[in-house]
């Protein structure tokens, strides 16, 4: 049987393979790229909850506030919907402000280890 050519006279097959691998190997290395974000950030995440769950909300309040509203949802929500973003907005302060209170937690504990450290090593215990 004979091989398929095509209009260059190369092996059709062996073309085809040779592509083949070649997107596999992209598309292992996208993955295991993709994989490592991924992990990265939910190794992030677990550190920091607080700061995940108020930037998810501030992103989230940033898109809503991008999207123009419509008549519809003018009509169906009307007083409901200022009840709602009322509510939304107090409810950012609020994880803002709670982020903040963790944020200065975090700041005055590494402040007070690092202050012991250099007085280890300025009192020679290293």
């Amino acid at each position: 049987m004979a091989s398929e050519k095509d209009r260059d006279g190369l092996d059709l097959p062996a073309r085809s393979r040779s592509a083949y691998e070649a997107a596999r190997e992209r598309t292992q290395s996208a993955y295991a790229a993709a994989k490592g974000r991924a992990t990265d950030v939910t190794d992030q995440l677990a550190v920091y909850p607080v700061g995940a769950v108020v930037g998810g909300f501030l992103v989230g309040a940033l898109v809503a506030a991008l999207l123009p509203r419509t008549e519809r949802e003018e009509k169906l929500l009307g007083k409901t919907g200022k009840k709602i973003a009322g509510a939304a907005r107090d409810a950012a302060q609020r994880g803002l402000d709670a982020g903040r209170e963790q944020f200065e937690e975090l700041r005055t504990t590494a402040a007070e280890k690092v202050g012991a450290a250099v007085a280890d090593v300025v009192g020679g215990k290293q």
